[in-house]
């Protein structure tokens, strides 16, 4: 498989000590993946390959790009979000579409790879079976490893290139920019020349070196009004060079994975051409991100939702929701958010139903709703409500009409307490208390007064 660029095996490489390709690379070991390939979507699209169904040659497979893509995607909004900058909906559109045509040329490679492998040395195709069993490897590193190294690239360089962003636009006031040391446990000695560098950042030198020019570099930059140190000795070498496909500034040309990268550069016969049709068929630019044109708001893909500007995906408003109460509502879902980073936040569409309005949040896929309650009094309304409701959570929202108040933990124990019922149950599954922007999670486990106030006291100011 390494053929194509004769390259020794994956495994006979150290990714963390050497400046190597993606086609080399190793991700660092974490306890579990930050994503999951569909097996079914790669098993259609396998039997698709095999089938003759394909030309793996003029078009990409479709099932296999769209995993690529959303992984990576994925991987960019987690970057995004990480760094906290203020992105424009173009740039982000421009990145999206760079995106989504790297994933192109990354399934380009993955399904020529594959087929390469379809006949024998006699030129008979193999049984399905022994086929898969063939290629089980080869997979392995493009929806494996290869991908881990190039979904968590991805969040480091979005990541930097929202802080570039950033970096221009408050230039007039921090005018340098100084590279930080890596924050890695095992730091590569080729970019330790460069830190402390401090220099405009417009200087050419942010060209030829930057933090994330190597794989899965963990340096990075900030802006400073530091006075420009001298451009240090070295850095010449072909081993300090940015590494194939991380040698463009994704901050300038959106793009995570630059032109050099093996996928793009070296990539089979014809790559080029079925990226370039398919992007026009099915990718055409500026379309990749939904915008709401009333708003100039990003939607997500199914076009019935708002993204939010600060958490992305992670909180998602319908174009149909209630706009008398939707800044509440996103003012609440913010606080749950900063609380809980592993937490997505859907703000419903309005609908009245028997009656009543139908439950304003979907919190990790719990039905929820919010209870903007005036005293301890009304947290027992607030549980009954949500339960007529259909609610699996309820949000006691303090901050609505009790943000000026004093906490009294006590109180708001003894009444969720008193709702034990609900907790074991399984009528209620999870009740979360919002008091100055910040929350706390009440569940079976710890429903108990005693629990319970020990909690509410830590969002005390």
């Amino acid at each position: 498989m390494n053929d194509l660029y004769g390259l020794p095996d994956l495994d006979d490489l150290d990714y963390m000590g050497d400046t190597v390709s993606p086609i080399q690379a190793k991700a660092e070991d974490t306890v579990e993946m930050p994503f999951r390939f569909d097996n079914d979507t790669l098993m259609a699209s396998l039997k698709r390959i095999y089938g003759g169904r394909l030309d793996v040659s003029s078009e990409i497979e479709e099932g296999m790009w769209q995993e690529v893509y959303r992984i990576l995607s994925g991987a960019s909004d987690t970057g995004l979000a990480e760094s906290g900058a203020a992105v424009s909906t173009t740039f982000r559109q421009k990145t999206a579409y760079n995106t989504a045509a790297f994933s192109a040329f990354k399934v380009h490679r993955m399904q020529n790879d594959i087929a390469a492998r379809l006949t024998d040395s006699n030129g008979v195709l193999k049984p399905f079976e022994q086929w898969l069993n063939d290629v089980e490897p080869m997979l392995g590193h493009h929806v494996g490893s290869w991908l881990r190294t190039e979904y968590d690239t991805a969040v480091i360089r979005m990541h930097q290139a929202a802080d570039w962003q950033r970096f221009e636009e408050d230039a007039d006031i921090l005018p340098n920019l100084e590279w930080m040391p890596s924050t890695s446990a095992h730091p590569g000695a080729d970019h330790r020349i460069f830190w402390g560098t401090v220099l405009p950042v417009n200087d050419p030198f942010w060209n030829r070196h930057r933090p994330g020019d190597r794989w899965n570099c963990k340096c990075w930059l900030k802006n400073t009004d530091t006075p420009a140190t001298k451009v240090p000795d070295g850095g010449g070498t072909a081993k300090d060079r940015p590494a194939p496909g991380l040698d463009n500034n994704p901050g300038v040309d959106g793009k995570l994975f630059g032109d050099s990268h093996p996928y793009v550069a070296n990539g089979y016969p014809g790559a080029e051409k079925a990226v370039k049709r398919f992007m026009a068929e099915k990718v055409k630019e500026g379309t990749v991100i939904k915008v709401d044109y009333d708003s100039g708001r990003e939607l997500d893909n199914t076009g019935k939702f708002l993204l939010d500007a600060d958490y992305g995906k992670r909180l998602k408003t319908s174009v149909r929701a209630d706009m008398t109460e939707v800044e509440e509502n996103t003012r609440a879902a913010k606080a749950l958010l900063s609380s809980f980073p592993k937490m997505n936040i859907r703000i419903n569409e309005h609908v009245l139903e028997e009656g009543h309005k139908n439950p304003e949040y979907t919190i990790n896929g719990k039905v929820a709703d919010r209870k903007g309650i005036m005293s301890e009094k009304g947290i027992a309304n607030a549980f009954q409500k949500a339960i007529k409701q259909g609610c699996e959570a309820v949000v006691i929202d303090l901050d609505m009409n009790m943000k000026d108040m004093p906490l009294y933990a006590n109180q708001i124990a003894k009444y969720i307490s008193r709702r034990q019922t609900d907790f074991e149950n399984g009528t209620i599954k999870e009740c979360y208390v919002i008091y100055h922007g910040r929350a706390v999670k009440i569940t079976l486990e710890n429903i108990s007064r005693e629990a319970i106030m020990k909690e509410v006291l830590t969002i005390k100011p």
